[in-house]
């Protein structure tokens, strides 16, 4: 469903006040608060990345064809850099005497695929809006 700006931004930034619940509230933990803070750096970037294109009352076209092209080829690219990472880290916790625990590397890489996927996306969808404003000779 495509919605304003405005309101996108106000359901998205509800994840990083959910985190920050979760970690002031219940869990104490490191990983909760490094989302949170993530979380709340990429929805910070998007609300600037909004009032400065003036966009806040325009529909936000989110779910074009471009767009979740995009997004699918990002979760492409993420599910295979998370078995990767998954591997390495396995094989790492078996291996060394690096201190981490299975938890703690799947907490990792689950936090490393939403930042890779988001990366990968913003890119994508923001390279395409560059093209298209590009004037044709």
């Amino acid at each position: 469903m495509n919605v304003t700006y405005r309101t996108n931004f106000l359901l998205k930034i509800g994840i990083p006040l959910i985190l920050f619940y979760m970690y002031f509230f219940q869990s104490h933990s490191t990983m909760t608060l490094v989302a949170a803070i993530v979380a709340t750096i990429h929805y910070g970037a998007f609300g600037i990345d909004i009032h400065k294109k003036g966009n806040w009352t325009k529909v936000n076209l989110e779910h074009d064809q471009r767009t979740r092209s995009n997004a699918h080829f990002a979760g492409y690219i993420t599910c295979w850099a998370i078995i990767l990472l998954l591997f390495i880290g396995g094989v790492l916790v078996l291996h060394t005497d690096i201190p981490l625990t299975f938890p703690n590397v799947i907490a990792y890489t689950i936090l490393a695929s939403f930042v890779l996927r988001w990366i990968i996306r913003d890119y994508l969808n923001n390279r395409e809006e560059i093209e298209d404003a590009l004037p044709l000779n």
